[in-house]
């Protein structure tokens, strides 16, 4: 990716002042800011933070989601893969896919911004190139919003449905859904922000509601309402550790964005039923467990909707201890039913934990 700014962009907006400035422009543009979203104070400057920081840390969220349907052997099955990378900008889903997929691919890249599109031409032609993947990249200037989708087997949009209005979203991701194959699958990524990612639980229960597509991912309810939307202070969002690379890294931490690991909301939409976990009492971690005085809660989500885990100390039993070591973002397969308040674990309760992207 630097290479690939370099070659396009020059040193100048490269050297560290200068991309601080704009990655600080740019974070303040989506979340404080956000009237000013399409209105950058250095054009060329916002090129080259979307280039080398936020496209590099971008790039590495799709391998949950895609990690997720490998682990259930959900990963459409045609070779190549025929990707649609919608609203594509520098090509982060792009590379994300490249890095985390070891299958041929025919990726497709749609954006209005033709210099973006230029830096992820040579980027992941350089990537797929290093690692030995068999690639075709392909670039088209186009809106998002009305561009004509070819047959696809992932539809991939990363960033994109927080920009437009909501009427658009909802159209967007339609239009994905009807260009996929029977197996296929839409992955969105937004920014793990209050506003942006209520709007996107929103958009999966208008989803649900129309009957447009099934929810894979993340959750394991597949009914509407979300539950996160009851409250209007609360939402749902994964917080994963990662390791960046060392200029992302730096630059991360001389501007204390992404320095704590990686944080997204993402939705998995497929044409068929295919759920995520085939138990019935499966229950997605979205809290780090809390140790209290005599009492470990998680808080989870699951069919019967949010719930908080409850386990005594006095029950903890070998059976049952794997709740305190879950973690954000796991499966746990709890053998108790549902009060009317929590999930009661006791001494004979058997907890199951399970990472979804594992087979």
């Amino acid at each position: 990716m630097y290479r690939a700014a370099r070659a396009a962009l020059g040193d100048a907006p490269l050297a560290t002042g200068a991309l601080v400035r704009a990655i600080q422009d740019r974070s303040a543009r989506y979340t404080t800011d956000r009237a000013r979203l399409a209105a950058p104070a250095d054009k060329a400057g916002d090129l080259a933070a979307r280039a080398v920081f936020f496209t590099i840390a971008d790039a590495m969220k799709i391998a949950i989601p895609l990690g997720e349907l490998a682990g259930c052997g959900a990963l459409p099955a045609a070779r190549p893969l025929r990707v649609v990378d919608l609203g594509a900008g520098c090509g982060a889903m792009s590379l994300g896919l490249v890095a985390a997929l070891d299958v041929p691919l025919a990726i497709t890249a749609i954006d209005r911004d033709t210099r973006a599109l230029e830096l992820a031409i040579a980027a992941v032609r350089d990537l797929a190139a290093r690692r030995g993947r068999a690639v075709t990249f392909v670039t088209r200037s186009d809106d998002a919003t009305t561009a004509r989708l070819a047959d696809a087997d992932l539809v991939v949009m990363g960033t994109l449905l927080n920009e437009l209005a909501a009427d658009a979203r909802l159209a967007a991701v339609e239009r994905a859904v009807a260009a996929l194959a029977p197996d296929g699958a839409v992955i969105v990524l937004e920014p793990a922000l209050r506003e942006t990612t209520r709007d996107l639980h929103a958009l999966r229960d208008a989803v649900i509601a129309r009957g447009t597509a099934h929810v894979f991912a993340p959750c394991t309810r597949t009914a509407a309402p979300c539950p996160a939307l009851a409250d209007p202070t609360d939402w749902c969002h994964e917080h994963r550790a990662a390791v960046l690379p060392p200029r992302t890294a730096e630059l991360a931490k001389l501007t204390h964005l992404r320095d704590d690991g990686l944080k997204l909301s993402y939705l998995v939409l497929r044409r068929d039923a295919r759920p995520l976990a085939q138990e019935p009492n499966a229950w997605r971690v979205v809290g780090e467990p809390r140790s209290q005085k005599g009492k470990v809660e998680v808080r989870a989500c699951g069919p019967a909707g949010l719930v908080p885990l409850r386990l005594l100390r006095r029950n903890r039993t070998e059976h049952n201890r794997e709740l305190e070591r879950t973690t954000r973002g796991e499966l746990v397969i709890v053998d108790a039913p549902v009060g009317p308040e929590r999930v009661e674990i006791e001494a004979g309760t058997r907890v199951v934990r399970r990472d979804p992207s594992a087979r």
